[in-house]
């Protein structure tokens, strides 16, 4: 990995789909609840990164059996009960919080084990004192080879006598979580109260949650916390782990930096995370939309245009991914606070202080207390003035700076598409994603390669509506075919031919000139070189006679090299895909278009439709005539993905064409 990285800004709107990484936070707790519960536990959708890896290596030195499949994200954890099996060991936790911390509550555990706890150097300032003397509350004994209640230390563990035990968690929810899944493997009931207050609450939340799902059930009263562990039959369990949160926020917050839209999946019914509130809050911000399409979430830049002079958020939920945002208001309309952070001075690096420095470089004013950062960006021509060079960003070492800022870097403020931001140490990700630098390359759409979008489907089914909305959020080029047939239609009709005598329209479409205009994002046909009024190519002349003149071999033909020629036309005019609706895209024009969706509805609703839009057609005789015609009958295209819009909202609709388009 070399010792930076520059980013590549999106020279397009966003338009992918990501699937982070399994939750590190839950990984790590269900290594040690399956050493915890016994019997054989395979984990799914597991984490594989320094973190994860240190936590395994740590539990396979204790004596528990672990087997590691990075290629299907797979730990097997074999474990003969609770206790670690092995009396002594060696430890290296390395600067992995949940490792220090759950390891030293497990091995305290056993009576009689003695065990060596070393880490990296930045692990030995980060908080330990509040479960260190509580464990020494419960029979344990420590001896400091460094600072007083801090790594590295020996630990003589005696087991935990249980009854009741109070734990100082301010500076790190993880020590309360520590306490409470070794609670229930106490030599008596456990009752583990709080001194004062906790910091992300959501985590000692996800702690509860998992440890239900181990058979740890621990309730709350007077107080305090008490668990009891229920071994399943058999003492076999699957578990599955949700995609990281804080991993998700990253392309959470991409749409509101480089436009478009961002799966993420497997996203939508995360439950047991507190920082997958991240996402509602920058919805509530004004900068993204989210919304779930079956079990993924869809975040797309909003449209909101009024913000406020300056918006005050607390973090302290949900402080891990306080960074992504705050790393990303350089780009903000509005002044940015964000309280109940001064714990994250204490982890990885001080990232209160890192991020403050960081973004100096790239703001008008950026102030810091003990337990909130404020914000000012420039505006943005000066932002683009800072631009004109390559700022280094300084991560610390810490994948959360590396990442966060990654972020701002996409967004293409020269306007020519060169990096302005490059990354130090960009192998420092690897503790969480190490692949999340391809991932965001492969996120970008500006591979030379045109996505092509084939919506088909008949009429009053909703197509133009849905892929005008599409295409707009998207950034891609829209074509409504049904307008070129009404256009010849138009034509031919002003010059008194009607469909009637198929070979007198086949000479004079040899004299029919018809062009492109870009209107927006929407190409237009021209006909003779100009553009013909929408009103004129919809009247009610045009509407009875438009499917006639479809069912024409020569006419479908003539449109046929037309309509393939939009692919050139949106290439030549810096789009990244394009969006073109009809009748037989799929199946004729784009047979092997990226994306094929076909839209129906039942008769009644598209009755009720045409009648709303003040078209009396009659919408069976239409089917009939598009189904019956002998050149390219109006059919699903096979393997094109089949949307029935008869009791879909246009908005579900389009969420649901927006993520299988994203999913391509």
């Amino acid at each position: 990995m070399p010792t930076e990285i520059a980013i590549k800004p999106f020279r397009f709107k966003c338009a992918s789909s990501v699937l982070p990484p399994g939750s590190k936070s839950l990984t790590n707790r269900a290594m040690i609840l399956a050493a915890l519960a016994g019997g054989r536990t395979r984990i799914e959708g597991a984490l594989f990164s320094r973190d994860t890896e240190i936590m395994a290596d740590c539990l396979a030195r204790l004596g528990y059996v672990v087997n590691l499949n990075r290629f299907e994200k797979t730990v097997e954890i074999e474990s003969p009960g609770s206790r670690p099996p092995n009396s002594c060991a060696r430890l290296h936790v390395g600067n992995a919080g949940t490792a220090a911390r759950f390891v030293t509550a497990l091995a305290a555990l056993r009576r009689g084990g003695k065990y060596r706890f070393d880490c990296d150097e930045p692990m030995r300032s980060r908080p330990m004192a509040g479960l260190i003397e509580a464990l020494e509350s419960q029979g344990a004994s420590f001896e400091f080879l460094g600072e007083k209640n801090a790594l590295p230390f020996i630990l003589k563990a005696e087991g935990l006598k249980g009854g009741g035990v109070s734990v100082d968690a301010g500076a790190s929810s993880q020590m309360l979580s520590a306490l409470l899944m070794v609670s229930a493997f106490a030599d008596s009931p456990m009752r583990v109260s709080l001194r004062g207050d906790t910091v992300s609450k959501p985590f000692v939340e996800m702690t509860l949650g998992i440890m239900s799902q181990f058979g740890v059930k621990a309730d709350f009263e007077n107080g305090a916390y008490s668990a009891a562990f229920s071994p399943s039959a058999g003492a076999e369990r699957v578990y599955c782990v949700e995609p990281d949160a804080t991993a998700a926020s990253y392309f959470i917050a991409l749409p509101a930096v480089a436009g478009g839209a961002c799966e993420i999946k497997n996203f939508a019914d995360c439950r047991l995370q507190g920082d997958a509130a991240f996402c509602g809050i920058l919805s509530k911000a004004g900068l993204i939309d989210c919304f779930a399409v079956g079990g993924s979430l869809v975040a797309e830049a909003s449209e909101r245009r009024d913000f406020p002079e300056s918006l005050e958020l607390d973090f302290n939920d949900i402080s891990d991914t306080f960074l992504t945002l705050a790393a990303i208001s350089p780009l903000l309309p509005f002044k940015l606070s964000i309280r109940g952070i001064g714990h994250t001075r204490a982890q990885e690096t001080d990232r209160v202080a890192a991020c403050a420095a960081q973004l100096r470089k790239f703001c008008a004013k950026v102030d810091e207390t003990e337990d909130s950062i404020s914000i000012t960006p420039h505006p943005p021509e000066r932002l683009a003035e800072i631009a004109q060079t390559t700022t280094l960003v300084n991560t610390y070492a810490d994948h959360r700076i590396a990442m966060s800022f990654s972020i701002l870097a996409s967004r293409d403020v020269r306007g020519d598409g060169r990096p302005w931001i490059a990354i130090e140490d960009p192998g420092c990700v690897s503790k969480t994603w190490a692949e999340f630098f391809e991932v965001l390359y492969t996120a970008r759409s500006d591979s030379g390669a045109l996505r092509v979008v084939a919506v088909d489907g008949g009429a009053a089914v909703g197509k133009s509506s849905v892929s005008k909305e599409c295409a707009r959020i998207l950034g891609y080029m829209h074509v409504d075919t049904g307008a070129h047939y009404r256009t010849v239609a138009y034509a031919l009709l002003g010059e008194g031919i009607s469909p009637g005598d198929p070979a007198l329209v086949a000479e004079r479409l040899k004299s029919v000139k018809l062009g492109t205009v870009l209107c927006g994002n929407s190409a237009r046909a021209t006909l003779d070189g100009k553009l013909v009024d929408d009103a004129l190519i919809r009247t009610e002349r045009v509407n009875s006679e438009v499917a006639k003149f479809a069912a024409i071999a020569e006419v479908r033909e003539f449109l046929k090299s037309y309509q393939r020629s939009m692919a050139d036309f949106a290439r030549s005019h810096g789009f990244a895909g394009l969006i073109m609706e009809g009748r037989d895209i799929g199946s004729v024009i784009f047979p092997d278009a990226d994306v094929r969706i076909f839209l129906d509805a039942d008769e009644q609703t598209r009755a009720a439709r045409r009648a709303r839009e003040g078209i009396a057609d009659s919408i069976g005789l239409r089917d009939a005539m598009d189904r019956s015609r002998k050149t390219a009958p109006l059919r699903c295209p096979e393997s094109a993905e089949r949307i029935d819009t008869s009791n879909m909202t246009k908005e579900e609709v389009v969420r649901l064409t927006l993520s299988l388009i994203l999913e391509s």
